[in-house]
């Protein structure tokens, strides 16, 4: 995609996304197009002058190694501003919230002393919780399709598939005692190179503070200040004690408030994400691409959708979960499962943190995509539906195919150059009975929904590989 597609797909009037290479990281940006269209209109409120040395600051708290001395940022995703010092007897707001201070210009004491010169800083006696409705004035430069386009036009994937790793972007709030974020894992039945390659991409887009790469504390005016912690996207391959920390006890070591994980899984750590997929060659497939020309337009929308946090009433929760763990039950049937698979952490995860909860991540994902501020039942039940269940459905059915297939012809077969619509098509229409002919291409090519032509080429290849054969010409039938 070029960058006057990029700039069309984008309202030109709110923001200026493809005009500029993001060069700097998030939390040190510089003024103008590398900031968001609202972190610009935040900057204009920031200060005011009221009269001689005395001012008015309206912004975001940031912590630094002295109790009673914050910096004021414009926005939650800079580490710049003015310091202001509070008298030690009164407690600091906290970190991140937005305050309005008022104070007299001064100079740090302690700095002249060292450096001839102090920062920029003022004297303030007590601070107020901000009041302004600056969210109403937000507008995301892409909604959930917008950006699912553009960070998949050369990758050859479902289109489910690539709503599932957008919505990694936009992540979910935090929830009761977790964090917030969303977690999805790909079992390579397809090339794992193809995979890694996706995953290279998605984590090469980002700039390396939201990568988890960062410094606990920055410099600002010779003052040390505490790097932010909101948000990360961890994309590559986790171990399962890193994916459990995750998916199973909700919560993050390195502190941050929300962790999107998107991972390659093993037959071990598969079932662990929110949302697990299945990708079979056939169906997969990446061009290469130069993430960086995306980092600016993805990193702009990415912080944009942190600032909204959707609502979610209690009884839509529980109205939403009885729903989801009816149809649990039904996948447990359909399958054949046993009840262990309702346990913490496992295929089904019935717990309130198990897949209820991802689909209630799913809904409160979606509704920031689109700039909602509240989720209803509709809107979970919705998320399962159409994301989770479908995505639930396909993984366990190309497991399993994976594991029948493994058992009636050895590991050594090539399953993951097969066409796996073919291959499951074919399994259901043979019936295995004594003297049956096979179903014909035409019945292979209907059951599996793709063309004719495909379909017969995937058959030849399934025969040189020598796992069916033809009792008649134009009738097939599985080894």
């Amino acid at each position: 995609m070029s960058a006057e597609d990029i700039y069309n797909l984008l309202d030109k009037s709110e923001d200026r996304l493809s005009d500029v290479t993001a060069a700097s990281d998030v939390f040190n940006r510089q003024f103008g197009s590398e900031m968001a269209s609202w972190e610009l209109k935040l900057q204009q409120q920031f200060k005011h002058r009221m009269s001689g040395a005395r001012y008015r600051y309206h912004g975001f708290v940031r912590y630094t190694t002295d109790k009673s001395r914050i910096l004021l940022t414009p926005s939650p995703w800079l580490v710049e501003g003015i310091l202001v010092q509070l008298p030690e007897d009164i407690e600091p707001p906290n970190e991140g919230a937005r305050v309005e201070v008022t104070g007299r210009r001064i100079a740090l004491p302690d700095f002249l002393e060292r450096e001839k010169a102090s920062p920029a800083t003022i004297m303030s006696d007590s601070y107020e919780p901000s009041t302004e409705d600056y969210l109403s004035d937000i507008r995301p430069p892409l909604n959930l399709k917008g950006l699912s386009r553009l960070l998949f036009e050369n990758v050859g994937m479902a289109e489910a598939s690539k709503q599932v790793f957008a919505r990694l972007f936009v992540s979910s709030p935090p929830f009761q005692e977790s964090i917030g974020g969303l977690t999805a894992g790909i079992q390579a039945i397809a090339s794992k190179a193809q995979v890694r390659r996706l995953m290279r991409f998605m984590r090469q887009i980002l700039p390396p503070t939201l990568r988890g790469r960062w410094a606990k504390t920055r410099d600002v005016g010779g003052i040390r200040v505490s790097t932010p912690r909101i948000w990360r996207l961890d994309v590559g391959h986790l171990g399962k004690k890193g994916m459990e920390e995750l998916c199973v006890k909700r919560q993050d070591s390195s502190g941050f408030r929300e962790v999107s994980l998107g991972t390659l899984t093993t037959q071990e750590t598969a079932a662990l994400p929110d949302v697990p997929l299945a990708l079979a060659s056939e169906d997969f497939w990446i061009e290469t691409s130069n993430p960086s020309h995306l980092r600016l337009p993805i990193l702009k929308s990415a912080i944009t959708y942190q600032m909204m946090t959707p609502e979610v009433p209690k009884r839509s929760i529980e109205a939403g979960t009885k729903h989801i763990l009816s149809k649990l039950e039904g996948l447990k049937e359909s399958f054949g499962l046993n009840d262990s698979a309702f346990a913490r952490g496992h295929l089904l995860d019935a717990d309130a943190y198990g897949r209820p909860l991802g689909a209630i991540r799913l809904a409160r994902s979606t509704a920031r995509a689109y700039w909602k501020d509240k989720i209803a039942t509709t809107d979970i039940k919705r998320s399962w539906d159409r994301v989770l269940e479908p995505a639930l459905k396909e993984f366990m059915e190309l497991t399993q195919l994976k594991s029948e297939t493994e058992r009636d012809w050895g590991k050594d077969r090539p399953i993951h150059k097969f066409n796996t619509k073919v291959l499951r098509a074919l399994k259901k229409l043979d019936t295995g009975a004594s003297g049956f002919l096979g179903p014909t291409l035409d019945e292979i090519t209907a059951e599996a929904g793709v063309e004719r032509h495909v379909a017969a080429e995937a058959l030849v290849k399934m025969k040189d590989s020598g796992v069916l054969y033809e009792p008649r010409v134009g009738h097939y039938r599985l080894v």
